[in-house]
């Protein structure tokens, strides 16, 4: 979309490694473009376009519930218009981009409009259409987000000025709240204040509540992340609210010299790579690797050894690494272990570092090191906090973090803040990311030496392998009839997740909902999988079942206002109104306008839906 005289705004993900742009207009001409600038962390890309045409203007005071509609490529069939309302304004936490300030929509949206305009009743822009939620291969969900106008005119000013963009860095680390304070008051804590940085200069300390950047509410730390992200080029200062002790305290942070988006990360290590030493040494012992799935990541446990996810190497017997002298040939080394790890073998790796498999008791931020696809390389991305270890009752259970995930980087490391090797990344979203714990990889090691190994890793490779033709089968066409049984004997809880979805569309609620329980079984812990589980069983209208995973998200939800609903729907219609009024107590504090209308479903609602 032409957002200046001659300036084409684009999503980044778009143009990927593109050496030549071709922009097809409306009346079927076909001009080139050239590559200006570009920012991965809010996936925007800037061209410059020689021929005259029509600009857009923006629309700074879009609201909620307002009518817009979606001008894009739709599935490649050239320009088509939806048309909905706004859902959601300033989301934070979709987990797709480093930085995001969207808003979010319902008029539908699918692949290929990546980079249209999602405009108002007065052709104005509301924001650059950038994501969607919905599995590979998913028809629209209803739920799509768009680069708030706001952002994109921050960013598309400064890589005309300058090449790139830089936020302002506060020099404050940013944690989630306990439970105790979160029923209270919704806002991020600042764990850590780096000496002699702005937020050490404002006064601030580590404790302190954030409660609003640049006068805006902040609830958690991806909220004053963009924030400081729109802060006009050039600022000096920013007001940042806080409350210490009971007591809340308005300050005004000087700012220091912004830093680029691409490494948001303190600048404690080189240029390359702004993290700790001892992280960014984990980039030695990460490889990115080809197998069945084209693009993943190892790790390395030994001198000749790697761990991947079975998820990258499906039924195949050896793997393609990609190391600094070339490409080398790894092979599956046989293990009776069921969980989603593979053990590689190979031969003339490089010397590098090589972590120690030593179980860590204490673990805070984590970050991920891993495959940038869109890169070309080994990098760790940014931090994020540890969320939850696995559950007790799981032997295959999963950690769960904060780290951002892209695809990519599973089968790369999860590390904590000393660089040491916590576990094995797998992936996730909205904010909520797994891996599998360095337990598990001990576990992997340890029953190489069972009698049944190569019988085990044979039989789970096929079984996964037979899952994913199911999948891309029912792409477009009916699932097949035994897609239940036969992706639960690959019990990866991915595939499961995404055959629950399939099914689902299919009206198969009970196959649905019968993996996705299958999948929150191995990883009773994963809010995704509790979340996908009770779209199957809402779908189904097995409301009573909702009730202990209602209550589950309720509790380690905080202020996610769609998991909130669950459990107000499941206590109103399961016969819980302690869970509703629970949820809805929640909500009040989330969203006060969502909870008007939550309020009402509770004291005057339809009869539950039957079974289906």
């Amino acid at each position: 979309m032409v957002i200046a005289p001659g300036i084409v705004a684009t999503a980044a993900h778009v143009l990927g490694a593109s050496q030549e742009v071709l922009l097809r207009l409306s009346d079927g001409r076909v001009l080139p473009a050239d590559r200006l600038a570009t920012d991965e962390a809010t996936d925007i890309a800037l061209l410059s376009l020689s021929a005259p045409l029509p600009t857009l203007g923006l629309a700074r005071d879009a609201g909620l519930g307002d009518p817009v509609c979606a001008v894009g490529n739709n599935y490649g069939l050239g320009l088509s218009v939806t048309c909905g309302v706004v859902s959601a304004l300033g989301v934070t936490d979709a987990g797709f981009n480093a930085i995001e300030h969207f808003v979010q929509t319902d008029a539908a949206i699918n692949p290929g409009a990546s980079g249209g305009a999602l405009v108002d009743a007065q052709g104005r822009l509301v924001g650059l259409i950038s994501a969607i939620f919905a599995s590979q291969g998913d028809s629209n969900v209803g739920m799509n987000f768009a680069v708030s106008a706001a952002l994109l005119d921050r960013v598309t000013a400064q890589l005309l000025a300058e090449g790139a963009v830089r936020v302002p860095r506060a020099g404050w680390q940013l944690v989630p709240a306990d439970r105790a304070t979160l029923a209270r008051v919704a806002a991020p804590v600042i764990g850590r204040v780096a000496p002699g940085s702005p937020a050490d200069r404002a006064g601030l300390r580590a404790g302190d509540l954030l409660l609003a950047v640049a006068d805006i509410r902040v609830r958690s730390g991806r909220d004053a992340l963009a924030q400081m992200a729109l802060l006009p080029l050039g600022a000096a200062e920013v007001p940042v609210r806080v409350e210490r002790d009971g007591t809340v305290l308005d300050v005004l942070m000087p700012l220091l010299e912004p830093q680029n988006t691409a490494q948001p990360a303190p600048p404690v290590g080189d240029a390359e790579c702004p993290h700790p030493a001892p992280v960014c040494r984990m980039r030695q012992a990460v490889f990115p690797i080809s197998a069945f799935d084209p693009v993943g990541s190892a790790t390395r446990i030994g001198t000749d050894l790697l761990v991947t996810n079975r998820h990258v190497i499906g039924d195949f017997d050896t793997a393609t690494v990609f190391t600094p002298d070339g490409p080398r040939a790894a092979r599956v080394v046989p293990s009776a272990y069921r969980g989603d790890l593979v053990l590689l073998q190979i031969d003339g790796l490089p010397n590098g570092h090589v972590p120690d498999l030593e179980v860590q008791a204490d673990i805070g931020p984590t970050q991920v090191v891993g495959a940038d696809v869109n890169r070309g390389e080994v990098r760790v991305f940014a931090p994020g906090a540890w969320l939850s270890g696995p559950a007790g009752q799981a032997p295959l259970g999963r950690v769960h973090v904060a780290a951002p995930m892209q695809p990519g980087v599973s089968g790369g490391a999860l590390v904590d803040a000393e660089g040491r090797l916590v576990g094995i990344a797998v992936g996730g979203g909205e904010g909520r990311y797994e891996a599998i714990p360095l337990a598990q990889v001990q576990r992997l090691l340890a029953l190489r030496a069972a009698p049944d190994a190569a019988e085990v890793t044979a039989m789970l490779g096929a079984a996964f392998v037979a899952c994913a033709d199911g999948l891309e089968g029912a792409r477009g066409a009916p699932a097949a009839p035994d897609l239940q049984q036969v992706c639960a004997q690959a019990d990866n809880p991915g595939q499961l997740l995404e055959a629950g979805r399939v099914l689902a569309r299919a009206g198969a609620f009970d196959g649905s909902a019968a993996l996705m329980e299958q999948a929150v079984a191995q990883v009773p812990n994963s809010l995704n999988a509790r979340l996908s589980l009770l779209v199957a069983l809402q779908l189904g209208a097995r409301f009573e079942e909702m009730i202990p995973h209602a209550r589950f998200v309720l509790e380690r939800a905080g202020d996610d206002a769609g998991a909130l609903r669950f459990a107000i729907q499941a206590g109103v219609w399961g016969g819980d109104l302690a869970l509703a009024e629970a949820g809805y107590t929640a909500l009040s504090r989330a969203d006060p306008a969502q909870a008007q209308a939550a309020r009402r479903f509770i004291d005057s609602a339809p009869p539950a839906p039957p079974r289906r």
